[in-house]
């Protein structure tokens, strides 16, 4: 049987070992041993990263109680080599580990939710639980994940077989379970099956903080980050509430409200701005239309301007094609591209499908839509070839509206 000192021995950090097989992969290859302190992916924890002699292990699997190790060289069956862990990556793996029972377990207790989910990344974490929590219920389940830390409890796990298990009060059983189980308890803050690494003690979490929350199938998916990611963490925020602090000339505790009252200020603006531009689209809507080109009675509006969106763009076109026997193909030039709007009047029967693919081709532009209306946009090489492209433009509805 092989040997998993990662579990024997938690603070083992290297053992002699024998390769048993080597097989070739796409991406390397997967050496067997007949011992390691390299702890697979499993239990929603990721694998232990190492070395085999020199050579880095990428990652570890488990199949049927072995232990495949991924590595870039190959390894001949019966060599002796020494398994060595990244001590660090183990760290981390095992303070977010137990970072999650121990919010999992002051859930449940003290909120009478229970975990459904749990995902551990490179660089965030996550837990779903199965009622929806308020920012007052999410900020009264961390201060009390961190007491539990700070009182430095013991992290214990106890061997048992399936007959054992019901004399355990768990917070969540795997289901299933047969042969050697693993129970991992948390002073009084958790217990439940678990076959991931942990601290031996929780003050070694360090710190537990919520980085995030959103209501996930009915629950709550909470974003969390432990021990030196939480420290990052909170350095990222003290940063950016730092470099807003000096942007609005206020005190970090003042930002709230300064960038409250910015934005409020920028919508009296829009709403301002949005008013003075439909009076400017009702003065150049009838002046645009009195100078249209006709074809066959319909008139053909092409027009550009600078700094039109594509949204006042749309609503610019309403306007033109209100009365009717319309076309319009409008140009709003931002910097080096231009977006454009074709559309027309329902009593128009060009397609305006057609009309974006001519206009793609003439301004190298990408666009598509319906046959009332398409929306594109192209790069500018210069002002003077791209108001000549316009015109050219122009010459091409009057003639296919014909």
């Amino acid at each position: 049987m092989m040997e998993k000192l990662y579990y024997q021995i938690p603070t083992l950090e290297s053992c002699p070992a024998t390769v048993l097989a080597c097989e070739k992969k796409e991406e390397g290859f997967e050496v067997l041993l007949d011992r390691t302190v390299i702890y697979p992916e499993g239990g929603g924890q990721l694998s232990d990263k190492g070395f085999l002699n020199d050579t880095a292990v990428l990652h570890a699997r488990e199949e049927n109680e072995l232990v495949w190790h991924k590595t870039e060289a190959p390894f001949e069956v019966g060599a002796k080599v020494i398994v060595r862990l990244d001590v660090e990556t183990r760290r981390d793996h095992s303070v977010q580990h137990t970072g999650e029972h121990i919010l999992s377990g002051i859930a449940k207790t003290l909120l009478d939710t229970a975990n459904v989910g749990f995902h551990m990344a490179e660089d965030y974490v996550t837990i779903d639980l199965d009622k929806f929590l308020d920012d007052a219920q999410l900020e009264m389940l961390e201060r009390a994940a961190n007491l539990a830390v700070q009182r430095n409890i013991p992290v214990t796990v106890r061997v048992v077989d399936e007959h054992e298990l019901e004399n355990f009060r768990l917070r969540k059983q795997a289901k299933g379970l047969t042969g050697e189980i693993r129970i991992v308890e948390v002073g009084e803050a958790d217990s439940c099956t678990c076959c991931g690494t942990h601290c031996a003690m929780s003050g070694e979490v360090g710190a537990i903080k919520i980085t995030a929350s959103a209501k996930y199938k009915g629950g709550t998916r909470i974003w969390f980050a432990c021990g030196m990611r939480a420290v990052e963490a909170s350095r990222r925020e003290h940063t950016l509430l730092d470099a807003l602090a000096r942007r609005f000339s206020t005190k970090p505790e003042d930002v709230y409200d300064a960038v409250k009252k910015q934005g409020d200020e920028y919508a009296v603006l829009r709403a301002e701005l949005k008013k003075r531009t439909e009076t400017l689209f009702e003065m150049q809507t009838e002046t645009l239309l009195k100078n249209a080109k006709s074809s066959k009675g319909i008139k053909v509006v092409v027009h550009a301007a600078q700094g039109l969106s594509a949204q006042e763009l749309r609503a610019f076109s309403e306007k033109l094609l209100a009365g009717g026997k319309t076309v319009a193909a409008l140009f709003g030039v931002n910097g080096g591209s231009a977006s454009y709007l074709l559309a027309r009047s329902a009593d128009v029967s060009f397609s305006m499908r057609q009309a974006c693919e001519a206009a793609n081709a003439l301004f190298n532009g990408k666009g598509g839509g319906r046959d009332d209306s398409a929306q594109g946009s192209a790069p500018i090489a210069g002002e003077s070839a791209f108001l000549q492209a316009v015109s050219q433009f122009e010459g091409y509805l009057l003639r296919a509206v014909s």
